[in-house]
C-alpha cells in the first residue's frame, strides 16, 4: 500500500473548514490521508456556523465515520441530507443499514429514482456567519468510503470557491426536489 501522505496545509495546525475557505485543497488517494474528509466532517458537525450538510454517497463501508460524523451533525442540529443509492455493487446491505440509522437519527435520506444512477460524489456543507457566505464543496472522483480509499486511485477537491460550491448546491437542490418527486 502506498504511504499517506500528509497535506501540510491541513496539517497546520488550524481548524480544517478555516483553511478551506482560505484555499482550495486537492488531495491525491490513496497517497494522502482519507481521514482528512472525515476530519472535515466532524468539524462541520461542531461548527456553530454550519447550518445543513448534503452528501450523495454510492458505497459505504460497514463502520462508515462518514456516516457517524454525519449523526453527530444530526445531534448537534444541523440539517443533514444524504441522497443514498441503494443499488451499490457489494455494498447494497451497508447502504441500508446507514440509510435506515441516518433517519432513525433525523437525516432526511433520498433514495435513487428508478432508471437513473446517481453516481456523483459530492458533499455541501452549509456555512455562514453574519450573512456571509462561507459555504464548501467537496467534489471528488472516489466513495466516501474510508476502506476503498485506501486501494483506489481517486482525487477530491475541498473548496469555497463560489462558484463551484454554486454549483454543488443546484446539484444537491436539482437532486432533492427531482427525486422526491419520482423525477417526474
Amino acid at each position: 500500500f502506498p504511504s499517506h501522505d500528509t497535506h501540510a496545509f491541513l496539517e497546520s495546525g488550524h481548524q480544517m473548514l478555516e483553511c478551506i475557505q482560505e484555499q482550495d485543497v486537492f488531495l491525491h488517494f490513496p497517497y494522502q490521508k482519507f481521514d482528512y474528509i472525515i476530519d472535515v466532517l466532524r468539524e462541520a458537525a461542531i461548527d456553530p456556523f454550519v447550518t445543513e450538510i448534503k452528501i450523495n454517497v454510492y458505497r459505504l463501508a460497514p463502520d462508515s465515520q462518514i456516516m457517524r460524523a454525519l449523526i453527530a451533525a444530526i445531534y448537534n442540529r444541523k440539517q443533514v441530507v444524504v441522497i443514498m443509492e441503494l443499488q451499490a455493487r457489494f455494498d447494497e446491505e451497508n447502504n441500508l443499514q446507514w440509510s435506515n440509522q441516518l433517519k432513525e437519527h433525523g437525516a432526511k435520506v433520498i433514495y435513487g429514482a428508478p432508471n437513473l444512477k446517481v453516481h456523483s460524489k459530492l458533499l455541501y456543507i452549509k456555512r455562514q456567519n453574519k450573512g456571509n457566505d462561507l459555504s464548501i464543496a467537496y467534489v471528488g472522483t472516489g466513495n466516501f468510503n474510508e476502506r476503498t480509499s485506501r486501494i483506489y486511485t481517486d482525487f477530491a477537491l475541498l473548496t469555497a470557491d463560489k462558484r463551484i460550491v454554486g454549483e454543488v448546491g443546484k446539484v444537491f437542490k436539482l437532486l432533492e426536489n427531482n427525486m422526491e418527486r419520482g423525477l417526474s
